[in-house]
């Protein structure tokens, strides 16, 4: 990914070994309480970062928001109607239905 884009400013995190970044803002949760004594925060939700870190911000999404300002927001809802537009015309798709297996069949007793 850091080949297509610059990660720098980015909060990365390891899962299995690997180093990830989220795409996503995170948004903020009822779980989720922000403390007050956090020094690092991200710029754009204020989401806490870790402090031995150099990020600025918690996501891709919000370097965008941070870069691009407003104008990120009218690109997606712009994709939005795009995407509703091309749902209307395409057919439903049907789910395939699970059977149940039954009644378990056991040996009869000897």
């Amino acid at each position: 990914m850091s080949m297509y884009m610059d990660l720098s400013g980015i909060q990365t995190y390891t899962i299995n070994g690997f180093p990830i970044v989220y795409i996503n803002q995170r948004r903020g949760n009822d779980n989720h309480r922000f403390r007050n004594n956090v020094s690092h925060r991200c710029q754009v939700c204020e989401w806490e970062l870790d402090a031995s870190s150099s990020a600025l911000f918690c996501s891709i999404e919000c370097k965008f928001r941070s870069a691009l300002g407003t104008q990120l927001d009218d690109l997606m809802e712009n994709s939005e109607i795009t995407e509703n537009n091309s749902e209307e015309t395409d057919e439903p798709v049907k789910k395939k239905r699970h059977r149940r297996k039954g009644s378990p069949h056991r040996a009869p007793f000897f």
